[in-house]
Protein backbone atom coordinates (compact mmCIF):
# COMPACT_ATOMS: atom_id res chain seq x y z
CA UNK A 1 0.00 0.00 0.00
CA UNK A 2 1.25 3.47 -0.90
CA UNK A 3 0.96 6.50 1.38
CA UNK A 4 1.95 10.06 0.54
CA UNK A 5 2.35 13.03 2.90
CA UNK A 6 3.38 16.35 1.36
CA UNK A 7 2.92 20.04 2.02
CA UNK A 8 4.49 23.30 3.09
CA UNK A 9 3.83 23.07 6.83
CA UNK A 10 6.59 20.99 8.44
CA UNK A 11 4.73 20.66 11.75
CA UNK A 12 1.49 19.33 10.25
CA UNK A 13 3.41 16.95 7.98
CA UNK A 14 5.48 15.62 10.88
CA UNK A 15 2.34 15.15 13.02
CA UNK A 16 0.68 13.16 10.23
CA UNK A 17 3.82 11.06 9.81
CA UNK A 18 3.90 10.38 13.56
CA UNK A 19 0.22 9.39 13.50
CA UNK A 20 0.73 6.87 10.67
CA UNK A 21 3.87 5.41 12.22
CA UNK A 22 2.19 4.95 15.59
CA UNK A 23 -0.85 3.37 13.96
CA UNK A 24 1.34 0.95 12.02
CA UNK A 25 3.33 -0.10 15.08
CA UNK A 26 0.18 -0.62 17.17
CA UNK A 27 -1.62 -2.68 14.51
CA UNK A 28 1.12 -4.45 12.52
CA UNK A 29 4.49 -4.26 14.26
CA UNK A 30 4.22 -4.18 18.05
CA UNK A 31 7.93 -4.83 18.45
CA UNK A 32 8.69 -1.72 16.34
CA UNK A 33 11.32 -3.51 14.25
CA UNK A 34 9.90 -2.95 10.78
CA UNK A 35 9.71 0.82 10.29
CA UNK A 36 12.49 1.56 7.81
CA UNK A 37 13.68 5.13 7.17
CA UNK A 38 15.16 5.96 3.76
CA UNK A 39 16.49 9.40 2.83
CA UNK A 40 16.58 10.68 -0.74
CA UNK A 41 20.26 11.46 -0.28
CA UNK A 42 22.30 8.41 -1.18
CA UNK A 43 19.26 6.34 -2.17
CA UNK A 44 19.28 4.26 -5.37
CA UNK A 45 16.72 2.03 -7.05
CA UNK A 46 18.41 -1.18 -5.86
CA UNK A 47 18.18 -0.20 -2.19
CA UNK A 48 14.61 1.01 -2.63
CA UNK A 49 13.39 -2.13 -4.43
CA UNK A 50 15.19 -4.39 -1.96
CA UNK A 51 13.45 -2.80 1.01
CA UNK A 52 10.08 -2.74 -0.79
CA UNK A 53 10.17 -6.43 -1.73
CA UNK A 54 11.86 -8.15 1.22
CA UNK A 55 9.68 -9.76 3.87
CA UNK A 56 9.38 -8.16 7.33
CA UNK A 57 11.05 -9.51 10.45
CA UNK A 58 8.56 -11.22 12.78
CA UNK A 59 5.74 -9.02 11.54
CA UNK A 60 2.93 -8.95 9.00
CA UNK A 61 4.27 -5.95 7.07
CA UNK A 62 7.08 -3.41 6.86
CA UNK A 63 6.60 0.35 6.65
CA UNK A 64 9.24 1.99 4.46
CA UNK A 65 9.38 5.78 4.90
CA UNK A 66 11.05 7.54 1.96
CA UNK A 67 11.84 11.11 2.95
CA UNK A 68 12.48 14.02 0.60
CA UNK A 69 12.55 12.24 -2.77
CA UNK A 70 10.02 14.52 -4.48
CA UNK A 71 11.28 17.59 -2.62
CA UNK A 72 14.83 16.98 -3.88
CA UNK A 73 14.59 18.42 -7.38
CA UNK A 74 18.31 18.28 -8.14
CA UNK A 75 19.19 16.90 -11.57
CA UNK A 76 20.71 13.73 -10.17
CA UNK A 77 17.46 12.67 -8.49
CA UNK A 78 15.17 12.86 -11.54
CA UNK A 79 16.21 9.48 -12.91
CA UNK A 80 15.69 7.83 -9.53
CA UNK A 81 12.18 9.29 -9.25
CA UNK A 82 11.35 7.93 -12.71
CA UNK A 83 12.70 4.51 -11.73
CA UNK A 84 10.72 4.49 -8.49
CA UNK A 85 7.54 5.53 -10.31
CA UNK A 86 7.99 2.71 -12.81
CA UNK A 87 8.69 0.22 -10.02
CA UNK A 88 5.49 1.20 -8.18
CA UNK A 89 3.41 0.83 -11.35
CA UNK A 90 4.82 -2.66 -11.90
CA UNK A 91 4.23 -3.70 -8.26
CA UNK A 92 0.79 -2.29 -7.48
CA UNK A 93 -0.01 -5.03 -4.95
CA UNK A 94 2.98 -4.73 -2.65
CA UNK A 95 2.62 -6.47 0.71
CA UNK A 96 4.67 -3.80 2.47
CA UNK A 97 3.59 -0.22 3.12
CA UNK A 98 5.62 2.54 1.47
CA UNK A 99 5.19 6.07 2.76
CA UNK A 100 6.62 9.02 0.82
CA UNK A 101 7.19 12.14 2.89
CA UNK A 102 8.00 15.56 1.38
CA UNK A 103 8.04 19.05 2.88
CA UNK A 104 8.39 21.99 0.47
CA UNK A 105 9.50 25.55 1.27
CA UNK A 106 6.58 26.98 -0.70
CA UNK A 107 3.73 25.70 -2.85
CA UNK A 108 5.25 26.84 -6.15
CA UNK A 109 8.13 24.40 -5.56
CA UNK A 110 5.79 21.41 -5.57
CA UNK A 111 6.75 19.51 -8.77
CA UNK A 112 3.30 19.12 -10.33
CA UNK A 113 4.75 17.74 -13.60
CA UNK A 114 7.04 15.19 -11.97
CA UNK A 115 6.23 11.54 -12.84
CA UNK A 116 6.63 10.18 -9.31
CA UNK A 117 4.82 13.08 -7.65
CA UNK A 118 1.84 12.76 -9.99
CA UNK A 119 1.65 9.02 -9.37
CA UNK A 120 1.71 9.53 -5.60
CA UNK A 121 -0.78 12.39 -5.68
CA UNK A 122 -3.37 10.11 -7.30
CA UNK A 123 -3.13 7.48 -4.58
CA UNK A 124 -6.05 6.91 -2.24
CA UNK A 125 -3.96 7.80 0.81
CA UNK A 126 -2.33 11.09 -0.19
CA UNK A 127 -2.45 14.09 2.15
CA UNK A 128 -1.62 17.68 1.19
CA UNK A 129 -0.87 19.81 4.25
CA UNK A 130 -0.29 23.49 3.38
CA UNK A 131 0.61 26.27 5.80
CA UNK A 132 -2.43 27.54 7.68
CA UNK A 133 -3.75 31.02 6.96
CA UNK A 134 -5.82 33.56 8.87
CA UNK A 135 -8.97 31.87 10.25
CA UNK A 136 -7.52 28.37 9.78
CA UNK A 137 -4.54 29.32 11.93
CA UNK A 138 -6.66 30.80 14.72
CA UNK A 139 -8.95 27.75 14.72
CA UNK A 140 -6.00 25.36 14.84
CA UNK A 141 -4.44 27.27 17.73
CA UNK A 142 -7.71 27.25 19.70
CA UNK A 143 -7.99 23.48 19.28
CA UNK A 144 -4.36 23.02 20.30
CA UNK A 145 -4.67 25.02 23.52
CA UNK A 146 -7.95 23.26 24.36
CA UNK A 147 -6.43 19.81 23.79
CA UNK A 148 -3.38 20.68 25.90
CA UNK A 149 -5.43 22.53 28.55
CA UNK A 150 -3.52 25.79 28.16
CA UNK A 151 -5.13 28.86 29.72
CA UNK A 152 -4.46 31.45 27.02
CA UNK A 153 -6.59 34.59 26.92
CA UNK A 154 -8.12 35.63 23.58
CA UNK A 155 -6.02 38.84 23.37
CA UNK A 156 -2.89 36.79 24.15
CA UNK A 157 -3.79 34.36 21.38
CA UNK A 158 -4.06 37.22 18.88
CA UNK A 159 -0.78 38.70 20.10
CA UNK A 160 0.95 35.34 19.67
CA UNK A 161 -0.26 35.03 16.08
CA UNK A 162 0.85 38.58 15.27
CA UNK A 163 4.37 37.93 16.59
CA UNK A 164 4.90 34.39 15.30
CA UNK A 165 2.64 34.06 12.27
CA UNK A 166 1.84 30.56 11.00
CA UNK A 167 5.05 28.81 12.04
CA UNK A 168 3.44 25.99 14.05
CA UNK A 169 6.77 24.69 15.32
CA UNK A 170 7.60 28.07 16.84
CA UNK A 171 4.02 28.53 18.08
CA UNK A 172 4.06 25.26 20.02
CA UNK A 173 7.54 25.97 21.40
CA UNK A 174 6.51 29.46 22.51
CA UNK A 175 3.38 28.09 24.17
CA UNK A 176 5.46 25.55 26.11
CA UNK A 177 7.72 28.38 27.26
CA UNK A 178 4.75 30.53 28.29
CA UNK A 179 3.11 27.66 30.21
CA UNK A 180 6.34 27.05 32.15
CA UNK A 181 6.68 30.75 32.87
CA UNK A 182 3.10 31.20 34.15
CA UNK A 183 2.97 27.99 36.17
CA UNK A 184 -0.64 27.20 35.35
CA UNK A 185 -1.96 30.78 35.55
CA UNK A 186 -3.68 32.42 32.60
CA UNK A 187 -1.33 33.67 29.88
CA UNK A 188 -1.93 37.36 29.12
CA UNK A 189 -0.86 39.60 26.21
CA UNK A 190 1.90 41.19 28.29
CA UNK A 191 3.37 37.72 28.93
CA UNK A 192 3.49 37.07 25.20
CA UNK A 193 5.14 40.43 24.50
CA UNK A 194 7.70 39.77 27.23
CA UNK A 195 8.76 36.26 26.22
CA UNK A 196 8.03 35.78 22.53
CA UNK A 197 10.46 36.87 19.88
CA UNK A 198 8.71 38.10 16.75
CA UNK A 199 9.07 35.88 13.68
CA UNK A 200 9.24 39.02 11.59
CA UNK A 201 12.63 40.54 12.31
CA UNK A 202 12.36 44.33 12.37
CA UNK A 203 15.94 44.50 11.09
CA UNK A 204 14.76 43.07 7.77
CA UNK A 205 11.96 45.67 7.52
CA UNK A 206 14.49 48.37 8.42
CA UNK A 207 16.89 47.14 5.76
CA UNK A 208 14.14 47.27 3.15
CA UNK A 209 13.30 50.82 4.20
CA UNK A 210 16.97 51.78 3.94
CA UNK A 211 17.17 50.38 0.39
CA UNK A 212 13.90 52.09 -0.56
CA UNK A 213 15.23 55.41 0.74
CA UNK A 214 18.63 54.87 -0.94
CA UNK A 215 20.32 55.08 2.47
CA UNK A 216 23.43 53.07 1.66
CA UNK A 217 25.19 53.74 4.96
CA UNK A 218 22.29 52.47 7.06
CA UNK A 219 21.74 49.43 4.83
CA UNK A 220 25.39 48.41 5.11
CA UNK A 221 25.34 48.97 8.86
CA UNK A 222 22.24 46.78 9.33
CA UNK A 223 23.75 43.92 7.31
CA UNK A 224 27.06 44.20 9.15
CA UNK A 225 25.25 44.05 12.51
CA UNK A 226 23.46 40.86 11.48
CA UNK A 227 26.66 39.14 10.35
CA UNK A 228 28.61 40.24 13.42
CA UNK A 229 25.81 38.92 15.63
CA UNK A 230 26.41 35.46 14.17
CA UNK A 231 23.54 35.33 11.70
CA UNK A 232 24.49 32.83 8.99
CA UNK A 233 24.83 34.49 5.53
CA UNK A 234 22.34 32.08 3.93
CA UNK A 235 19.89 32.61 6.77
CA UNK A 236 20.18 36.40 6.40
CA UNK A 237 19.79 36.09 2.65
CA UNK A 238 16.69 33.93 3.18
CA UNK A 239 15.13 36.63 5.38
CA UNK A 240 15.88 39.34 2.81
CA UNK A 241 14.56 37.14 0.00
CA UNK A 242 11.36 36.39 1.93
CA UNK A 243 10.83 40.11 2.52
CA UNK A 244 11.18 41.04 -1.15
CA UNK A 245 8.93 38.17 -2.21
CA UNK A 246 6.34 39.58 0.20
CA UNK A 247 6.78 43.03 -1.33
CA UNK A 248 6.32 41.59 -4.82
CA UNK A 249 3.09 39.84 -3.80
CA UNK A 250 1.72 43.06 -2.27
CA UNK A 251 2.83 45.18 -5.24
CA UNK A 252 1.15 42.78 -7.70
CA UNK A 253 -2.18 43.16 -5.87
CA UNK A 254 -1.88 46.95 -5.71
CA UNK A 255 -1.01 47.20 -9.40
CA UNK A 256 -4.32 45.53 -10.22
CA UNK A 257 -6.28 47.31 -7.48
CA UNK A 258 -4.61 50.42 -5.96
CA UNK A 259 -7.41 50.72 -3.40
CA UNK A 260 -7.03 47.21 -1.99
CA UNK A 261 -7.11 47.21 1.81
CA UNK A 262 -4.49 45.58 4.01
CA UNK A 263 -7.05 42.93 5.00
CA UNK A 264 -7.86 42.13 1.37
CA UNK A 265 -4.15 41.91 0.47
CA UNK A 266 -3.54 39.64 3.45
CA UNK A 267 -6.34 37.31 2.34
CA UNK A 268 -5.22 37.17 -1.30
CA UNK A 269 -1.51 36.71 -0.63
CA UNK A 270 -1.64 34.61 2.52
CA UNK A 271 0.71 37.09 4.22
CA UNK A 272 0.00 38.03 7.80
CA UNK A 273 -1.73 41.38 8.24
CA UNK A 274 1.27 42.55 10.32
CA UNK A 275 3.59 42.01 7.35
CA UNK A 276 1.22 43.76 4.94
CA UNK A 277 0.78 46.77 7.24
CA UNK A 278 4.54 47.11 7.81
CA UNK A 279 5.19 47.15 4.07
CA UNK A 280 2.42 49.37 2.70
CA UNK A 281 4.45 52.57 2.95
CA UNK A 282 7.68 51.02 1.66
CA UNK A 283 6.06 49.34 -1.35
CA UNK A 284 5.31 52.72 -2.94
CA UNK A 285 9.05 53.32 -3.39
CA UNK A 286 9.60 50.24 -5.56
CA UNK A 287 8.34 49.48 -9.05
CA UNK A 288 7.25 45.99 -10.02
CA UNK A 289 10.24 45.61 -12.36
CA UNK A 290 12.65 46.72 -9.60
CA UNK A 291 11.32 44.07 -7.23
CA UNK A 292 11.66 41.36 -9.88
CA UNK A 293 15.22 42.50 -10.62
CA UNK A 294 16.11 42.44 -6.90
CA UNK A 295 14.76 38.91 -6.49
CA UNK A 296 16.73 37.72 -9.51
CA UNK A 297 19.88 39.29 -8.08
CA UNK A 298 19.26 37.64 -4.69
CA UNK A 299 19.10 34.28 -6.52
CA UNK A 300 22.53 35.01 -7.98
CA UNK A 301 23.88 35.77 -4.51
CA UNK A 302 22.48 32.49 -3.22
CA UNK A 303 24.22 30.55 -6.01
CA UNK A 304 27.52 32.26 -5.22
CA UNK A 305 27.19 31.64 -1.48
CA UNK A 306 26.55 27.95 -2.10
CA UNK A 307 29.08 27.33 -4.86
CA UNK A 308 32.07 29.57 -4.14
CA UNK A 309 34.27 30.86 -1.36
CA UNK A 310 33.55 34.52 -1.97
CA UNK A 311 33.33 36.79 1.06
CA UNK A 312 29.62 36.91 2.06
CA UNK A 313 29.96 40.47 3.34
CA UNK A 314 31.34 41.56 -0.04
CA UNK A 315 28.36 39.98 -1.82
CA UNK A 316 25.93 41.84 0.44
CA UNK A 317 27.89 45.07 0.00
CA UNK A 318 27.61 44.73 -3.78
CA UNK A 319 23.88 44.12 -3.39
CA UNK A 320 23.46 47.33 -1.39
CA UNK A 321 25.64 49.31 -3.82
CA UNK A 322 23.55 48.08 -6.75
CA UNK A 323 20.21 49.14 -5.27
CA UNK A 324 21.23 52.24 -3.32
Amino acid sequence: MIFHIYGTDAYLCQEKLKELKQGFVEKKDKAGLNVIQLSAEGLDIDRFSQEALTVPFLSEKKMIVVEGLCADQSAGRKKLREEVAEFLKQHENLDNNILFFDVFDEEKKIPEKDALFNYLKKQKYSWFLPALKNRQLADWLKKYIAKNKIDLSAPALNELIVLVGNDLVQLTNELAKLVAFKGGKQILPEDVKLLVKAKYDDNVFNLTDALANKNRRLALELISQQLLAGNEPLSLLGSINWQFKSLLKIKSILEANPRASAAAISTQTGLHSYVVSKNLATIKKFTLSELIDILNYLMEIEKKLKSSHKNPELLFDLFVARYC
